[in-house]
């Protein structure tokens, strides 16, 4: 019984931790997991938890490389505000807390959050902004199941940076205008339509 309570405490606390983490919205919002991105937070976040409640001492920085590669495979994504580590620091902290039972104090400390709404869930859509010049085929062809979609290294690197400089629609349309030449060894693809 004690070991049901623990359980069904911490995934109230992780979700909690989960759907307060902006920078994993934005991510999924921002289409950098593409058409099913939503669904890809949702299974980190489920994996997250099972890795938790399997493993009794996990380090911290175990915990964060963990979390650190599953956004990097996942939505091309590193952060650099140490919005991991804290989020680690905190799952960590709050199952002991809810080892030792004291949800009394787990409460007090995450009612303190913003209060906002539930996104983590499948009866919730989040509206993603795909890549401005992005097909739908690729989005097919990882809906498909297969984790390897064949891109050679060139081909990845080309993806990591591209993650780095997404932007919404309406901004490409606003820095149509203001092309700027890119530092040598970078090259700017442009689509036809206007």
């Amino acid at each position: 019984m004690a070991q049901t309570d623990f359980q069904n405490n911490f995934r109230l606390v992780l979700e909690k931790i989960f759907n307060n983490w902006q920078n994993l919205r934005l991510a999924v919002e921002h289409g950098m997991g593409g058409r099913n991105g939503q669904q890809l937070a949702i299974e980190i976040m489920d994996y997250i938890y099972k890795y938790c409640i399997g493993n009794e001492n996990i380090a911290q920085g175990e915990l964060q490389d963990l979390l650190e590669e599953l956004l990097d495979q996942e939505f091309d994504t590193i952060c650099d505000d140490n919005s991991i580590p804290e989020i680690c620091r905190n799952l960590l902290r709050y199952k002991e807390l809810c080892i030792k039972g004291e949800y009394v104090q787990i409460e007090s400390e995450l009612s303190k959050l913003p209060q906002g709404k539930e996104w983590l869930r499948p009866d919730v859509k989040i509206v993603y902004t795909p890549i401005a010049g992005e097909d739908s085929s690729s989005d097919e062809n990882d809906a498909s199941g297969d984790s390897d979609n064949g891109m050679d290294v060139d081909e990845s690197e080309e993806s990591d940076v591209a993650s780095c400089s997404r932007v919404t629609r309406s901004q490409t349309r606003k820095k149509e205008e203001e092309f700027v030449e890119p530092e040598p060894g970078w090259t700017t693809v442009r689509t036809r339509r206007k």
